[in-house]
C-alpha cells in the first residue's frame, strides 16, 4: 500500500466516523425534542453502529458519547495504518488484531466488573425502594429517593432512567432498556415486576423483599461456588500458560533451538497451527471457568 493510498483510506474512514456522529446526534436530537409514543419506543432500540459502540462504552463504564467514540475511533485507524506500513504485511494485520483483541477484552473486563458490582449494590437499592414505599411515598418519589443513597455504577445507570422517565419513557422500560445495555438481567427482573404490579395490582413492597431476598442467595450461593471451584480455575490458568511460558524459556535460554523451524516453511506451518491451537484451547477453558 502506498502512502497516498494509506491516507486517503485514512480520510475516508474519518469522514465515514463524522458521517456517523452527525447522523447519530441528528437522532438523538429528533428523540428528545419528540415526545411521540414512536420516538419513546426508538429509545429502546439500536439504530446505528455509534450508538452500539456508545452502549458497549457505557456497559464498560468509560466516557461514552458520539464525539468520544468518533475521535477514539480515528485515532485507532490512524495507529492501525501506521502499524501495517511500519511491520510490513505479515507482522502488521497481526499487530493490528491483537490491538483489536486487547481493546475489546478490556471493554468486556471492565464491563463485567462494573456488572459485579453494581448486582452487589442492587440489594441495598431495593432495601431503599421497599422503606420508602412502606412510609407512604409513591413509586417514583421512592425510586429518586433511593438513587440519591445509591453509589457509583449502580447510581450511574439508575440517573439514566430517570432521565429516559423525564424524556417520557416508562420507568419499567427504561429499567429493561438499562438493563439490556449493562447485560444485567437483575434490571429486567425489576423491570418486570414493575410492570407486573402496575397492569395487575398487588404489593409491590412485598415483592420487592423477595426479590432482594433472592439477590442475596445468589450472591452468597456463588461466593460458596467460587470458593469450591477455585483449585479447578487455578489448574485452567496453569494449563493455559504453560506452552507460552515454556516456549518463552526455550526461546530466551537456548534460542537456536527453535531456529529451524523459524527458518523453514513447514516450522512455520506447524508454528502458526500451534499457536491456534492453543488460541482454541484457551477459549475452551475460558469457556469452563465462565461455565462455573
Amino acid at each position: 500500500m502506498t502512502v497516498w493510498g494509506m491516507f486517503s483510506l485514512v480520510a475516508l474512514c474519518l469522514g465515514g466516523a463524522a458521517w456517523l456522529l452527525l447522523k447519530s446526534a441528528s437522532a438523538l436530537t429528533e428523540r428528545a425534542a419528540g415526545g411521540t409514543r414512536t420516538a419513546r419506543r426508538r429509545l429502546m432500540s439500536q439504530d446505528s453502529l455509534m450508538e452500539w459502540l456508545v452502549e458497549r462504552l457505557t456497559a464498560a463504564g468509560l466516557p461514552a458519547s458520539p464525539a468520544v467514540v468518533a475521535l477514539s475511533g480515528g485515532c485507532l485507524l490512524v495507529l492501525a495504518m501506521l502499524l501495517l506500513s511500519r511491520l510490513g504485511a505479515v507482522w502488521g494485520p497481526a499487530m493490528v488484531l491483537v490491538m483489536v483483541l486487547a481493546a475489546n477484552a478490556l471493554i468486556r473486563f471492565r464491563a463485567a466488573r462494573l456488572r459485579r458490582r453494581a448486582r452487589r449494590q442492587l440489594g441495598p437499592f431495593l432495601g431503599h425502594i421497599t422503606r420508602g414505599l412502606s412510609a407512604g411515598q409513591g413509586l417514583e418519589t421512592a425510586f429518586e429517593q433511593a438513587i440519591k443513597r445509591s453509589r457509583p455504577p449502580l447510581s450511574d445507570a439508575l440517573s439514566r432512567v430517570k432521565l429516559r422517565r423525564q424524556l417520557g419513557q416508562e420507568l419499567d422500560e427504561g429499567l429493561a432498556r438499562e438493563g439490556q445495555i449493562l447485560r444485567l438481567d437483575e434490571l429486567r427482573l425489576l423491570a418486570t415486576a414493575i410492570r407486573i404490579n402496575q397492569r395487575h395490582g398487588g404489593s409491590l413492597s412485598e415483592m420487592l423483599d423477595a426479590f432482594a431476598s433472592a439477590l442475596h442467595q445468589r450472591e452468597q450461593s456463588g461466593r460458596e461456588l467460587a470458593a469450591m471451584t477455585g483449585e479447578t480455575r487455578v489448574s485452567a490458568w496453569v494449563l493455559g500458560l504453560s506452552p507460552l511460558a515454556l516456549t518463552l524459556f526455550i526461546h530466551f535460554t537456548q534460542p537456536e533451538f527453535l531456529a529451524p523451524m523459524l527458518e523453514s516453511a513447514g516450522g512455520r506451518q506447524a508454528l502458526m497451527l500451534a499457536v491456534a491451537l492453543q488460541l482454541g484451547g484457551g477459549w475452551l477453558l475460558w469457556r469452563m471457568l465462565k461455565s462455573v
